[in-house]
């Protein structure tokens, strides 16, 4: 890893997430801080709920002192540090690692959003068509506007929560059903191999 620069520079550059680490030589790092954050916006504006704001001001904050702290380490410490992605896409080499690293994790998520995105689009094309037949002062439209542009994205929302919720207690019951068979596969195969090794001997 480079030399550190101007604590000045990095300063002011840590103010935009993800710039700082860039400025440092920490493109990966920088590169998912500056994505997570625009995602995050862009998240929070799509579905409307203004409590999702609090997620990029988290992220923001992250970054500025995470910037900030690479450019206090020693020039050893330093040196030793490791320019990776975060979130969860660590070792990735180029866009087709990372298609695959995407497809593998997140082709559910991914599938999910894609489908809703597609919906989305279709629903304002069509409401636009509505709009121009039916004039933009019909209280009917108004009505439709609301629950379109208000109500629907709050119910995928919602939906997307309680669906991640129940994924996340049937991965844990697996996980606890499991676990007793890998002892009992293994204390099996302990078995078999002393019989074998019974066997061998006589």
């Amino acid at each position: 890893m480079q030399r550190k620069k101007s604590k000045f520079w990095l300063f002011i550059l840590s103010l935009i997430p993800g710039v700082g680490e860039m400025y440092l030589g920490f493109m990966k790092m920088g590169v998912s801080l500056m994505l997570g954050f625009a995602g995050l916006i862009a998240f929070a504006a799509f579905t409307d709920l203004g409590v999702l704001a609090i997620f990029p001001v988290v992220l923001w904050f992250y970054s500025f002192f995470h910037a900030n702290n690479l450019g206090g380490l020693s020039d050893e410490e330093f040196a030793r540090m490791e320019d990776r992605y975060l979130f969860g896409l660590g070792g990735i080499e180029g866009m087709e690692q990372f298609q695959t690293v995407l497809l593998q994790k997140y082709r559910k998520i991914a599938a999910a959003a894609l489908i809703i995105i597609g919906v989305v689009m279709l629903g304002d094309l069509g409401f636009g068509i509505l709009l121009d037949i039916f004039g933009y002062d019909n209280k009917y439209m108004k009505i439709l506007n609301y629950y379109v542009y208000d109500v629907f994205p709050r119910a995928v929302f919602a939906v997307a929560v309680i669906w991640i919720g129940i994924v996340l207690i049937r991965g844990k019951k697996q996980i606890t059903l499991e676990e007793p068979d890998c002892k009992e596969t293994a204390q099996d195969g302990q078995m078999q191999d002393a019989a074998d090794h019974r066997e061998g001997q006589q």
